[in-house]
């Protein structure tokens, strides 16, 4: 529902309060699973960042989006702290892709957004749900928020307080991520056309 400040800015700050508020839930849905949880992380963020969701104010969803992402690593982290661990911990790539390029795991841009909001979003939540809950931040900061393995691994680090988030290990979680996905969906189509 529309705050008053928003109606009276007109249907365009309606709009873009709708339109932040949807995001935001998505982005906090993707990450923690939980929409109950996903819903209060994105009330906190919004007020963490004082942030008008019905103006057009330059880098503020972006703000916001970093306190989300914030908050739901310190949540994810309070509930399964041995995903973060990283000492002594070794990622298992199987074989299956050599980069970190979506597109070298046979998913488009099209077919994540597609998986993202389309027909297979529930089949994406269900994989999501059986990653462990780290590998999971690192998919969805590197595939869905587009951030690079650096960046992630800054975020990380921030959160856990933990040297070992490094690029190349957020790098290696992505892609032992992409491969599991990427078996997924080999299973579902080859499931699909038997």
């Amino acid at each position: 529902m529309p705050n008053q400040d928003c109606l009276e800015q007109g249907s365009a700050g309606v709009a873009r309060a709708e339109h932040t508020a949807l995001e935001l839930f998505q982005l906090a849905s993707l990450l923690v699973g939980d929409p109950q949880e996903a819903l209060q992380l994105v009330e906190e963020s919004v007020s963490a960042s004082d942030l008008d969701p019905c103006a057009a104010e330059p880098g503020a969803e972006e703000r916001v989006r970093r306190k989300l992402t914030e908050r739901a690593l310190q949540w994810m982290r309070q509930r399964a702290p041995q995903s973060f661990e990283v000492e002594g911990t070794s990622v298992s790539l199987g074989g299956c892709v050599e980069t970190d390029d979506l597109e070298a795991a046979g998913i488009s841009s099209a077919k994540l957004a597609e998986m993202l909001s389309g027909g297979q979003r529930q089949k994406l939540r269900s994989w999501l749900d059986e990653l462990p809950m780290a590998q999971r931040a690192v998919f969805v900061l590197r595939a869905v928020l587009g951030r690079n393995s650096q960046t992630a691994a800054e975020e990380f680090r921030q959160v856990c307080g933990a040297d070992g988030w490094t690029a190349d290990y957020v790098s290696a979680m992505f892609r032992s991520a992409l491969c599991s996905l990427a078996n997924q969906l080999a299973h579902s189509t080859s499931a699909a056309t038997a």
